[in-house]
């Protein structure tokens, strides 16, 4: 029950009097306990609507309908009754359909933290809907591993003020503004502005950024399960291109109105048949040209999301990283800082956020690992080329990306990213890049959200993946991968994990591009070479050079 309000609970329980009394017409004191229970179920829907569960209008509007049916519940009207029964199932379906899910207790043997700060960048003033001489303002949330004072209660997963705005901008985008407000009666195991752990020596540290649209806490079941195994994670709100970002000072900046437009028109002009064929065609001469005709023609029309938003968050990810290793934080998260290890982290994200991670550690000495949680490759720095360091890409399962693009799939299915990470001659033959395919889930079941929608509604949406697979699976993954690749464990990985996620989680050979490559005339290796080599060129310099700091 951890999972339904005390408003659900009182709304439940009020439907189920009134339902009982309709039929127990031997019931003494009935038509008072009728018009009590209806009027009770009333008063629980609204205070919770009032109180951000929009799922309880529902039981709201069956109490008015309960309300009527009691000015003529004496007499013998099967059908009403039926009709009443129905109604107060509906007002029970709807909270139970949508629970308050608390996120899974994190396996690690550390308590964890939250802070929040919030960072200026100067030098890159009037982004995305910020006016001509505004900073770029980023909110920066760091989960770590803590020591909580007894009896603290660990945080919501959105505070009262991201619950009137980052939450509510989210909905806006899919139509239907209240969404998302009723997860801020989930618990989360984060113990807000909690002091350090006791005897912090240089920890080991990683950067997240959210999906397109998102917020900085869009994975924090991940955030929590990593900070529980000695972690301290940085995860970025890239504002404008996110939800409604809510600083610490209260300040509230909007989803940029260029970016509404961007995804407007895209939900407009459906999508382009070339980028259909260039990610599900089996033929792998099509698939390259149609997936470099993509990219060329985005870049010609100045796509938002293929020209702006990938460098701008790998500047805003370059500029955080800069001023955490020089010191230049708020006094709320100095101790924190000074005790992360910044020379060498651990880079990753979902969706678009995975394609930032991938893209700056190829940029940035300081990365050591990177993991890309089911997205694509925006940047396009990394394709064609072989990543200097490991690679975690893990997938959703292909059928929904086809399925997304309008398609039934059908034989042998691909990844979207057979082209990046891997120099097409060496493709599929790196032991430390690892693709991953998660049986049973779609892109967004890889994020929180999935525990908050009970089955069946869940699995068009999220994905037919139990919970403890759909988040327990990509937890242990990446976990496993950061053990091994940043801390050194000699932990077994990916073999251990496979092991355990047996039937739900399988390998991707990459090794059909190899096969491709190696079979082609050395003219067309040439032709398709020198494409890319004009594609790449019209990057910004800083996509291609690798940093020294």
């Amino acid at each position: 029950m951890e999972s339904l309000t005390p408003a659900d609970l009182a709304l439940f329980a009020a439907i189920a009097v009134f339902v009982a009394a309709w039929w127990w017409r031997a019931l003494p004191g009935r038509r008072a306990l009728l018009w009590l229970s209806a009027l009770a179920t009333v008063a629980a829907g609204i205070q919770g609507v009032c109180d951000d569960r929009w799922q309880a209008g529902a039981g709201a509007v069956a109490g008015m309908l309960f309300l009527l049916g009691s000015l003529v519940a004496g007499r013998r009207l099967v059908l009403l009754g039926c009709l009443l029964s129905l109604a107060g199932a509906v007002g029970i379906a709807l909270p139970w359909l949508f629970p308050a899910t608390p996120l899974p207790k994190a396996s690690g043997p550390y308590q964890v933290g939250l802070r929040s700060f919030e960072l200026a960048d100067a030098s890159r003033p009037g982004i995305f809907g910020a006016a001509p001489g505004e900073p770029r303002r980023l909110l920066v949330r760091a989960w770590y591993p803590a020591s909580p004072a007894p009896g603290a209660e660990p945080r919501r997963y959105f505070s009262e003020a991201e619950t009137k705005s980052t939450a509510r901008g989210f909905g806006e985008l899919l139509g239907f503004p209240p969404l998302l407000g009723y997860l801020k009666h989930v618990r989360t195991n984060s113990y807000e502005d909690a002091p350090l752990m006791n005897g912090s020596g240089r920890l080991p540290t990683l950067f997240y950024s959210h999906g397109y649209t998102g917020y900085a806490q869009l994975n924090a079941a991940l955030m929590e399960e990593l900070a529980s195994h000695g972690y301290v994670i940085y995860s970025v709100q890239h504002t404008g291109d996110a939800s409604p970002t809510v600083f610490p000072d209260g300040s509230v900046v909007p989803m940029d109105p260029g970016l509404i437009r961007h995804m407007q028109e895209s939900f407009e002009k459906g999508i382009p048949p070339d980028l259909i064929r260039a990610y599900t065609t089996t033929d792998f001469n099509e698939r390259i040209d149609a997936q470099l005709a993509t990219a060329e023609h985005m870049a010609t029309e100045r796509n938002r999301a293929a020209v702006e938003s990938p460098w701008v968050w790998l500047a805003d990810r370059l500029f955080v990283h800069d001023r955490l290793q020089a010191g230049q934080v708020p006094e709320n998260v100095a101790e924190l800082v000074a005790a992360s290890d910044f020379s060498r982290t651990g880079e990753m994200g979902i969706s678009f956020g995975g394609t930032t991670s991938a893209a700056l550690c190829l940029v940035d000495r300081r990365c050591a690992a990177a993991v890309n949680l089911d997205g694509g490759d925006f940047h396009f720095n990394t394709f064609a080329v072989d990543l200097p360091v490991p690679l975690l890409m893990f997938h959703a399962e292909f059928a929904g990306f086809y399925r997304m693009l309008g398609l039934e799939p059908k034989g042998e299915l691909h990844s979207f990213n057979d082209f990046s990470y891997e120099a097409f001659d060496q493709a599929g033959q790196r032991a430390d890049i690892h693709r991953m395919v998660l049986r049973g889930a779609v892109h967004s079941g890889l994020t929180d959200t999935g525990l908050f929608l009970r089955r069946p509604l869940r699995d068009g949406m999220f994905g037919t993946a139990p919970d403890e697979i759909l988040v327990g699976a990509p937890n242990a993954f990446v976990l496993g991968f950061f053990d091994h690749y940043l801390r050194g464990m000699d932990n077994g990985f990916p073999a251990a994990q496979v092991r355990r996620y047996d039937g739900w989680v399988q390998r991707y050979d990459n090794s059909a591009v190899r096969q491709w490559w190696s079979g082609l005339p050395p003219e067309q290796q040439e032709s398709i070479t020198a494409r890319i080599a004009r594609l790449k060129a019209q990057l910004p310099p800083a996509a291609t050079g690798v940093r020294h700091d």
